[in-house]
């Protein structure tokens, strides 16, 4: 009787002196269908396993494990929909913003970057383990201030950037911002270094432009002929006529109408509790303050506008 092939899904990562340990649950792919990774492992009861990667092994065995394709976003831009949308291709994996990559990238960095890209080279190959197929990694926001290091680990992969208009974004992170910029009304030490090194921001309205313009100047370093830029825009049209082939996925008929039925939903909604998407563009231009504005002229638009120059 054949043994049936454990699904070992990589849930945590954490870097030792003696190596890279990697926590692993027996969840399949077929359940990935939370609008993020670590809500599934949340969600679904398994049982869970511990492996740990020598320091001088890590990166090795992993050629042929990298991933279809590579999603960095610069937040509350359409990214998660570009993500759930995928999740309608029979033969791929999504994994959308696995917390092993952030433990792997948080700053400060406790490895050197070149054994930084063994780890997560070490890391996709388990991801490529588990998928057994075609994979795309979705990466949090604040993963794109090194997609330099993600772009090493997989230099073959193609890669799209997902962006939107950093006046909405701006509105976006000053009323709802996420843990990892604010800490205790202050931006968050681990990333300011990356995002305002001088400290000269002094107000909320200057710093999240400058963590836009801080997403837009690190990915103009990525080797562009490998890159996309996905307005939000162009969604959800994009996902079937520039995403998929650019990550060489072929797209049939019931694929692209069952992604166009996707595209209607809530894509961040909690599963099982679908709710209905709909424009907030006209809302976030009016929230925007004047003072919001004149830090994104100063400081995101015009690292866009040289992004979108490199990929024009």
């Amino acid at each position: 009787m054949q043994e049936t092939q454990v699904n070992w899904l990589p849930a945590r990562a954490a870097l030792h002196p003696t190596g890279l340990y990697l926590s692993l649950r027996e969840i399949a792919p077929a359940e990935l269908q939370d609008a993020f990774m670590q809500k599934t492992v949340a969600r679904v009861p398994s049982r869970e396993t511990i492996v740990h990667i020598a320091r001088e092994d890590v990166g090795k065995g992993t050629a042929g494990c990298a991933p279809a394709g590579l999603i960095f976003h610069v937040a509350c831009c359409g990214s998660t929909l570009i993500s759930q949308l995928l999740k309608q291709h029979d033969g791929l994996v999504v994994y959308a913003e696995p917390l092993p990559v952030n433990e792997i990238l948080l700053p400060p960095h406790e490895w050197p970057r070149l054994q930084l890209v063994s780890a997560l080279k070490s890391l996709g190959a388990a991801f490529a383990r588990h998928a057994r197929r075609p994979y795309v990694l979705k990466f949090t926001s604040w993963n794109t201030l090194f997609c330099d290091i993600l772009a090493d680990a997989f230099p073959e992969s193609p890669w799209i950037l997902s962006v939107r208009d950093p006046v909405e974004v701006g509105v976006s992170l000053l009323s709802q911002p996420p843990g990892w910029v604010w800490q205790s009304a202050k931006p968050a030490r681990q990333f300011s270094a990356f995002v305002d090194p001088e400290g000269e921001s002094r107000s909320r309205e200057v710093y999240v432009a400058r963590l836009y313009g801080a997403f837009c100047l690190a990915a103009s370093r990525l080797d562009a002929g490998n890159g996309r830029l996905v307005p939000y825009e162009s969604l959800p049209a994009a996902v079937w006529e520039v995403v998929a082939p650019h990550f060489s996925l072929s797209i049939d008929s019931r694929e692209r109408q069952r992604m166009a039925e996707a595209a209607r939903a809530n894509s961040k909604a909690p599963l099982g509790q679908a709710s209905t998407s709909s424009s907030d563009v006209a809302a976030k231009q009016a929230a925007a303050s004047s003072e919001l504005r004149r830090a994104i002229d100063a400081f995101a638009r015009p690292q866009l506008e040289v992004l979108e120059r490199i990929h024009e």
